[in-house]
């Protein structure tokens, strides 16, 4: 579908975009909070104890519907204070996918382990936007039309994933005191802080890129972004699958066999996409694309470092109980990031080139630290937990 809209839209109003998605994905994080992780550990701690249930979903959803509303108070002034008033309306009209964000309980079914309404939910909401965008979207006056279409799938997610939560759970919402809020985004922060590391180096880069260079070129990033977390997806899926299981059960060897399937897969993924990199930016965004196939040939060592940073730091570092140092390995690695970047504007060299070869150095080093923490604490090496196998 991403070459279906640049070739429509054209490669201009796709990046721009593509541009103010990157920093509406900012305040998504900030509603989501790191929760995925952390309160799915409490829930499978907790799944068998309906009252600690019930407090945990209610204190969630009050949390996030808090900082939905901070994230709008947080957007205007910064829309001013930034100089994009010209994308006002199309800022405040995408913050809207931050009600998706607040409804939807990913975080619920992974720790009770039942993924199958997740997936009916994410495959409905995701139909519904591909059918929309091909029978609503089919000029380039239709960037506004897209947009609307992401939003409603967005808030089809978020509802069905709700109705589904309530539908298993029949929780009771509580009203939940300020010192038990506190609790839960004091215990949360350090995963939120992680979570915004990690994806503040994507859509981070998409926003430098639009602001210092030029939004064709967001399409060209974003295009090769897109193709390269295709293949990071199926961490994702795999890691949503089997952390519950490790967190519960500690399957040292089993977690140390996942590890090198998940570097294995990479390396054959990467390989692949390397050897088909212009074919594939041709059927993904039409002919015009392949003039980027060598961002893609750059960006592919980005699948196995972010599959190891995605598998060794959640089924390694969190499922074993090393939450400090995978956090840490995420914010250093942010705030790495940041130094180099603020060096590449006081010395006038916010090029295009640069900001890509940051983005794939601090992924690197991002994964590096990350098994530096799991062999240091003896997760994947020299190490067994007593009666585990």
């Amino acid at each position: 579908m991403i070459g279906y809209l640049i070739r429509v839209l054209g490669e201009e109003n796709y990046g721009t975009i593509t541009w103010v998605d990157s920093f509406i994905q900012y305040f998504l994080i900030l509603i989501n909070f790191g929760f995925d992780l952390y309160i799915s550990k409490n829930i499978v701690e907790n799944k068998d104890d309906k009252a600690k249930i019930d407090e945990i979903i209610s204190s969630i959803y009050t949390i996030k519907a808090l900082l939905f509303l901070l994230s709008f108070i947080l957007l205007v002034p910064f829309i001013f204070i930034s100089g994009t008033q010209a994308y006002f309306f199309l800022f405040i009209v995408m913050m809207l996918m931050g009600g998706g964000e607040v409804l939807f309980p990913i975080w619920y079914f992974q720790g009770i382990e039942k993924m199958k309404p997740i997936t009916i939910v994410t495959v409905i909401a995701r139909v519904f936007l591909v059918i929309g965008t091909f029978v609503l979207v089919v000029n380039n006056d239709h960037g506004f039309r897209y947009v609307v279409l992401l939003v409603i799938s967005n808030l089809i997610w978020g509802g069905m994933g709700f109705y589904f939560l309530k539908k298993e759970s029949n929780f009771k919402f509580l009203k939940i005191p300020l010192k038990t809020l506190l609790f839960y985004l004091k215990e949360g922060y350090l995963f939120f802080l992680g979570k915004f590391s990690t994806l503040f180096l994507n859509f981070g880069t998409i926003f430098l890129i639009g602001y210092f260079c030029s939004k064709s070129l967001v399409s060209g990033f974003d295009l090769a972004s897109k193709i390269v977390f295709a293949f990071v997806f199926v961490y994702e899926v795999i890691q949503q699958a089997v952390f519950p299981s490790i967190v519960r059960n500690k399957r040292i060897t089993f977690m140390r066999k996942l590890v090198l399937l998940t570097f294995m897969m990479g390396i054959t993924f990467a390989l692949i996409t390397y050897c088909f990199s212009e074919k594939i930016m041709g059927v993904l965004g039409g002919n015009e694309m392949t003039k980027y196939s060598y961002l893609l040939k750059q960006m592919v060592i980005l699948i196995p470092a972010i599959g190891i940073s995605n598998i060794v730091g959640s089924c390694a570092l969190v499922a074993f109980g090393s939450l400090k140092q995978y956090n840490f390995s995420l914010i250093i690695s942010c705030l790495a990031y940041m130094s180099i970047v603020l060096f590449l504007y006081l010395f006038d060299q916010m090029y295009f080139e640069n900001l890509i070869f940051l983005r794939i150095g601090v992924d690197i080093l991002m994964a590096c630290l990350i098994l530096f923490f799991s062999i240091k604490n003896k997760i994947l090496f020299s190490h067994k937990l007593p009666g585990q196998n």
